[in-house]
């Protein structure tokens, strides 16, 4: 074939099926000046230097085939004060997810089938997240305690959420509509024994008695497992003909002074004051010999 300029020659067609085989001249420069030859997939394998692309309307796109983007960074339109965007799964197809890795496993996880994201999908003990605000951390998961922290990162495993109080109102919560508490039991006084013990698990005791109940009981405060400052409720809910009265009994709790559920919807309200080892009584209401 009689030569040729690079200019004169045969522009590659599109739609061609093994592109990367194609060849191009380059010149070798590791030791002196040699015409050499590179395949395209050779050439882009290992790109060893600075990449750069600029202008407005400029797509680097990775992908399975086309309408299945994986990866989409799209350059501004119009300027350089319009939005550039960085696109995970631009198609939105079911098969396409998103993992960031740290040393231990796996931190966040996108499944695009499930709609799911997932801050430490893979439940490791050392991975924690947080979320700052201007003055520290406004939101932090414990990932070895499974709790969350409000406005602290500094979580003891007690609770499942602590909340720190403002630097300055001293404020820690405010709800904006009604609290409901779903933590109770129910407890039936309807046998002979003469003792039961409420729940330290439990916000609210539910106690019931019934007809033909003659035989008095006392209701035991818990005395472990307690927090200090939590509160519990005792009330009587439910009463059937001239059932035995209640009493709570006063091993542990100020003031000692007794308390009758006699009637339905007799309520004591104590708080656990644990420098003291004592049940604090907040509130009675409706109870006998209070």
């Amino acid at each position: 074939m009689a030569d040729k300029k690079i200019t004169a020659l045969t522009a590659l067609g599109a739609g061609l099926t093994e592109p990367a085989n194609d060849l191009l001249h380059i010149i070798d420069y590791s030791a002196s000046p040699v015409n050499k030859k590179i395949t395209i997939a050779n050439l882009f394998n290992q790109v060893n230097t600075n990449t750069t692309i600029y202008g407005a309307s400029k797509t680097f796109e990775i992908g399975h085939a086309a309408d299945l983007s994986v990866l989409e960074v799209l350059t501004n339109t119009v300027a350089n004060t319009s939005e550039a965007t960085v696109t995970i799964n631009a198609d939105s197809h079911d098969y396409v997810d998103f993992a960031v890795n740290s040393t231990t496993g796996a931190a966040i996880t996108v499944d695009a089938s499930a709609d799911t994201v997932t801050i430490n999908s893979g439940s490791i003990s050392q991975i924690d997240f947080a979320v700052n605000g201007d003055n520290g951390v406004n939101i932090f998961s414990d990932a070895s305690y499974d709790a969350v922290g409000i406005g602290t990162n500094t979580l003891d495993g007690n609770y499942t959420c602590q909340i720190a109080a403002d630097g300055t109102t001293g404020g820690a919560l405010q709800l904006q509509g009604h609290l409901s508490i779903n933590s109770e039991e129910t407890i039936a006084c309807n046998t002979s024994a003469t003792a039961v013990s409420a729940s330290a698990t439990k916000a609210v005791t539910n106690l019931t008695t019934a007809t033909g109940q003659t035989t008095a009981h006392a209701v035991n405060l818990p005395t472990s497992g307690l927090q200090n400052g939590q509160i519990k409720i005792i009330v009587h809910t439910a009463r059937t003909g001239s059932g035995a009265d209640i009493t709570l009994q006063t091993t542990n709790r100020l003031q000692t002074t007794a308390v009758l559920f006699q009637h339905v919807g007799d309520t004591w309200v104590g708080m656990w004051d644990a420098s003291l080892t004592k049940w604090i009584t907040l509130a009675v209401y409706g109870v006998g010999g209070a």
